[in-house]
């Protein structure tokens, strides 16, 4: 069968084809059931949410959203125009009503509703029978916390950063930034003696929070910012782990279309993007273009105009800085 997704077909390429993640939101669109996730095929936030569901073997309802205007144009009809709250509402009034933001993942368990990934995740982990995702220490729990928030407020940020920036020092610098982090990270990591996992031997949360955004900076960082790995220690265990993970059923069965994704970025990788986490990263570039903007002369206060724009409010504005 073909998901609801995949058979709304518009400008289809001919090397997209069918795969193991969308053979899986097929299966999973079926049927109705009380038990319903709100999610995108594209997302690696909403990804988390749909790796768990999968490793707790749960019996759900995918629930296909598009946050964004389509456009016939483009391949797929995607882009990361993202539609207004109000238009989401009409739309999808039961995942705005289970995630008032908008934003995927949206979980409904038979009228219990939480949105946030990690928080998803957390909850899937709690509410539905099937292997741990948590281990049972409150410290190692404390921990998984800990670095699956790291994931998400360095790790992934530095890549996108990358990735949406258009000046190559500013690639080129998040291109650090990002391997300084993921570096960092594997300090945290079992030994790869002890097992492939964060935990070593256990799956859990940790890899969960990464596995997503590391399937992107293979796919979508290397075809658009010619990411490669380091050929380092730090690295060679990462490899050792995504080698693993990658192959869990849970984490394969999420994987969808390669060149169906990487179209899908397109719009990230020309920063034209106007989505609210596109927003975020363009924010965050013109704040750190700002912060390095060089005083002029000595003593007393000039004016420099920095040249960085940002979307704010889906707004172009000039941020224009005083330097002492």
């Amino acid at each position: 069968p073909f998901s609801a997704a995949m058979s709304k077909k518009i400008n289809w390429p001919s090397d997209w084809k069918e795969a193991a993640g969308e053979q899986t939101i097929a299966t999973r669109e079926e049927k109705e059931l009380p038990i319903k996730l709100y999610s995108s095929w594209f997302c690696p936030f909403a990804q988390r949410a749909w790796i768990a569901m999968e490793e707790k073997g749960v019996k759900y309802q995918w629930v296909e959203i598009n946050p964004y205007e389509v456009d016939p144009k483009q391949p797929g009809g995607y882009t990361k125009k993202a539609l207004l709250l109000s238009e989401k509402k009409k739309k999808f009034p039961g995942f705005v009503e289970t995630s008032p933001t908008g934003l995927v993942p949206g979980l409904d368990n038979q009228g219990e509703r939480v949105h946030d990934s990690l928080i998803v995740v957390e909850y899937i982990d709690e509410a539905f029978e099937g292997p741990a995702l948590l281990p049972s220490s409150a410290l190692l729990r404390a921990q998984q916390r800990k670095w699956s928030n790291y994931v998400t407020e360095a790790i992934q940020k530095h890549f996108y950063t990358m990735v949406i920036a258009q000046e190559r020092d500013t690639q080129e610098e998040f291109r650090g930034k990002f391997y300084d982090a993921c570096r960092h990270f594997v300090q945290h990591m079992a030994p790869a003696s002890e097992g492939p996992f964060f935990l070593g031997r256990e799956f859990s949360m940790v890899d969960i929070a990464l596995a997503p955004f590391w399937q992107r900076f293979i796919w979508i960082g290397g075809f658009y910012r010619g990411l490669e790995f380091p050929n380092d220690d730090a690295f060679s265990r990462m490899k050792t782990w995504w080698e693993a993970v990658s192959k869990r059923p849970s984490v394969a069965n999420t994987l969808v279309c390669k060149p169906r994704l990487i179209s899908s970025y397109k719009q990230y990788a020309r920063n034209e993007a106007t989505s609210n986490y596109g927003k975020m990263i363009q924010q965050n570039i013109a704040k750190h273009k700002a912060s390095k903007a060089k005083p002029v002369g000595k003593g007393g206060w000039s004016t420099a105009v920095l040249t960085a724009s940002c979307v704010v409010s889906g707004t172009i504005g000039y941020i224009l800085g005083r330097s002492k």
